[in-house]
């Protein structure tokens, strides 16, 4: 029984980590100064404490750009937990895999938000329960009950993401995007979504 419970318990864990999540592009952006030619070689590093998100974010990437012929090279492998923030561990980083650009994700802020949906006006119809039992009928009871309702309070999270691209020679800006995402929460499928939609960008405009 308690390993089935326990089990129970993984499979319900792996499904809110891994359900659907939505991601929606804000705005996106492109340094009009800067040119290049389409990416083969890219340094993807995710910027946080977590280091399991750290991860996801990372591999994430790291497959949808391969997918579309970019070799990714996965930020945690050259950048130990203690060297994040460290300029001079990115710069032998970058050097060590010999990437064209760096390509960086960052959640930069969580927002609670707060959603209301307000019930009905009517009150309560007292007289159709219990008073009336057993003499109401289905006509009257739906009339009444049809305009009542509670107010519903929803609370939940908006994570805002920001990716930007630079150039590993020159240190520039290449191209930016705002993103955000309503399950924070969920971050393996969030990951997903926000890489094939930052890859999805970076291919419209020609970077890779």
């Amino acid at each position: 029984m308690r390993k089935a419970c326990m089990t129970a318990g993984f499979s319900l864990l792996t499904a809110l980590l891994c359900s659907c999540a939505s991601v929606s592009v804000v705005d996106t952006w492109r340094n009009p100064a800067v040119s290049t030619p389409a990416l083969k070689k890219v340094l993807v590093v995710s910027i946080t404490k977590k280091d399991a998100s750290r991860k996801i974010f990372e591999e994430m990437l790291a497959e949808e750009l391969s997918r579309h012929g970019v070799e990714a090279v996965i930020g945690h492998t050259l950048i130990p937990e203690d060297g994040r923030g460290n300029w001079s561990v990115l710069e032998k980083a970058m050097k060590s895999s010999t990437a064209q650009a760096v390509l960086t994700v960052q959640t930069i802020k969580v927002e609670r938000q707060v959603s209301i949906q307000p019930g009905y006006p009517t009150v309560y119809p007292g007289i159709w329960y219990p008073q009336a039992f057993p003499d109401w009928d289905l006509y009257g009871y739906y009339g009444s009950m049809a305009l009542y309702g509670p107010t519903y309070i929803s609370t939940y999270d908006i994570a805002t993401m920001q990716v930007n691209l630079f150039d590993a020679a020159s240190g520039k800006l290449l191209w930016a995007a705002t993103l955000q995402s309503s399950e924070p929460e969920k971050v393996i499928s969030v990951g997903k979504d926000l890489a094939r939609k930052v890859v999805e960008a970076l291919v419209k405009q020609g970077l890779i």
